[in-house]
């Protein structure tokens, strides 16, 4: 059934996503907070305005309730395996980041764009900034920004990552043939491509500012255009793999330019060398700086070819320190990268609960559910979280690495990083499944089409991006609007495909600051922040990349 749009029942249920935004990103009141009163609104509006029951909310509340344990079984083991690394000496870590790439913007990108990229090709929800952010923290960056950064640089991938369970959402929500599913990938590859590049753009400015940028470019575009390409090519034919497959071409690039640099580097110094004799050689000289890694603070640290991190015993020590991270991406790659144990695993201890079907007083109905939101224990993220925990905890223990202090301490300090965390992803989850079950979201949506009329395409990516805010998952959005997209699309005579593209596009723009995922971000690195301090960053990058996806869809309706 569709809801009346009026203005008050637009307004009611647009309501809850103004108060959310409003008090998360004020910094006025603390996110647990802020988490518990949206909810509180969100069931008051959901019983006054769209007549939804004791029944219907108690449905709703108990699928919050489960949606945010799911969510907590990445959040917990996110925290815990920071804890492990932090007790292992994870700090010492940017020792083996600058030995490959000493130039500060060219490490950033790597952390901050190629590898959580990478990752979410494979693991999507919280791994590529479980993975991504201890490493920025551990290379000096403030925490903060530790997890703005990777937010912004991984978002383009998230559409055809985690094998690309977004873009079939879409596609098989919205009903799409073969033929226009194959364009529908065009269209989503061509504008998460360019906003591939304008992502690594951006994390240089927001760091190092125009500086940053020019230092950074050189891998920005030996990166970016390749995976921009193979993002392109690939999708059209396994849409699947689209984001693995850029985000190892995009490594192999980024290693590729690092090895060349380095050649040149020591070829040029070994020129200095042979023009005086050994003996005449100052010790300076031989210590000289290949290029300059600016600190976190503004500073400069040096690197040398002679600096201890050149030392074949120290990269190895670099490479323990990061074993928990390096079991977790293996790990993923492992079970999820290989058909028949991706299938295996997707099919063995799996469990969701059933609900029962409802429907509100205006006659909004939220069909019954078997299996909700499913708990696949052989693929969910917490669990290879788990295993990444014990794996490097015995690793430390083996190489001498472990510092030695009571396990009381430790959990301790993994107990208070997670109970304001865990009050809030709840609460923030029972908002999502009381505005959907109550039919608030659909009202939204269709409120904003009703208003804009032939404007729509302007504000497609806009609704993704709402959709992804309030869900935390772009897989999510797509569930809920893509089949308001396309039928808009066929109403305004515009191609579906194209409002299609939008419409994931513009998700993965809000899963960046969704403040589930942003929660998740802060857990990796131990906590101790509002989520404030983070999207302070963020929501500027996401204003710019959201402005290109609007363009690029205007321009795609022109021309298509």
């Amino acid at each position: 059934m569709t809801l009346p749009v009026t203005p008050w029942h637009w307004l009611a249920a647009v309501a809850p996503v103004i108060a959310l935004f409003v008090l998360v990103t004020s910094g006025r009141v603390k996110t647990r907070t802020a988490s518990v009163l949206v909810a509180a609104l969100t069931a008051l509006l959901a019983f006054a305005v769209f007549g939804a029951g004791p029944g219907t909310l108690g449905v709703a509340f108990g699928k919050g309730l489960w949606l945010g344990s799911w969510i907590l079984y990445v959040v917990f083991p996110a925290m815990l395996l920071y804890r492990i690394a932090e007790r292992g000496g994870l700090d010492r870590i940017g020792e083996l980041f600058q030995h490959l790439f000493p130039n500060r913007s060219e490490n950033l990108l790597v952390l901050a764009w190629l590898l959580p990229s990478f990752v979410q090709g494979v693991a999507g929800f919280g791994t590529p900034i479980a993975v991504a952010a201890p490493l920025l923290a551990a290379s000096g960056w403030r925490r903060e920004r530790a997890v703005a950064y990777p937010l912004i640089g991984y978002h383009w991938s998230v559409t055809f990552g985690s094998m690309g369970s977004s873009y079939y959402m879409a596609e098989l929500t919205a009903h799409l043939s073969p033929s226009a599913g194959v364009v529908f990938a065009h269209h989503a590859a061509l504008l998460l491509g360019v906003n591939c590049l304008v992502a690594g753009a951006l994390v240089l400015l927001f760091d190092g500012g125009v500086r940053g940028l020019r230092d950074g470019v050189p891998l920005l575009l030996v990166a970016g255009v390749p995976m921009a390409a193979t993002l392109y090519g690939v999708t059209s034919v396994v849409p699947a793999v689209g984001s693995v497959a850029a985000g190892a071409v995009g490594f192999a690039c980024a290693l590729g330019l690092s090895a060349v640099t380095r050649l040149r580097e020591r070829s040029a110094h070994a020129s200095v060398v042979e023009e005086r004799a050994p003996s005449v050689v100052e010790e300076s000289e031989l210590a000289r700086p290949s290029r300059n890694h600016p600190s976190a603070s503004g500073g400069t640290a040096v690197a040398t070819l002679d600096a201890p991190n050149d030392d074949p015993a120290s990269r190895r020590r670099a490479v323990w320190l990061v074993s928990p991270y390096l079991y977790l991406l293996g790990i993923a790659l492992l079970v999820l990268l290989i058909p028949p144990s991706r299938a295996w695993a997707e099919s063995h201890l799996v469990w969701g609960p059933s609900f029962p079907a409802t429907t509100t007083g205006l006659g909004w109905q939220a069909p019954a559910v078997s299996g909700y939101t499913p708990l696949k224990l052989l693929t969910h993220p917490g669990s290879y979280l788990l295993v990444a925990c014990l794996l490097g905890y015995l690793t430390y223990r083996a190489v001498g690495l472990w510092r030695r202090r009571p396990a009381v301490e430790l959990a301790k300090a993994w107990l208070s990083s997670v109970q304001s965390t865990a009050i809030s992803i709840v609460a923030l989850a029972c908002v999502t499944d009381v505005m959907i079950d109550s039919g608030m979201i659909s009202t939204l949506a269709r409120g904003v089409v009703a208003a804009t009329g032939a404007g729509y395409p302007a504000l497609s990516g806009l609704i993704g991006g709402l959709g992804s805010f309030l869900t935390g998952s772009t897989t999510s959005s797509n569930a809920l609007l893509a089949s308001l997209q396309a039928e808009v699309a066929g109403l305004l005579h515009v191609p579906a495909t194209v409002l299609l593209a939008a419409q994931t596009a513009g998700a993965n723009v809000g899963n960046s600051v969704a403040p589930v995922v942003v929660l998740i971000g802060i857990s990796a690195v131990g906590g101790g922040f509002r989520p404030q301090a983070v999207l302070r960053i963020v929501l500027v990058a996401a204003g710019v990349l959201m402005a290109v996806v609007t363009a690029l869809t205007l321009a795609l309706v022109w021309l298509v």
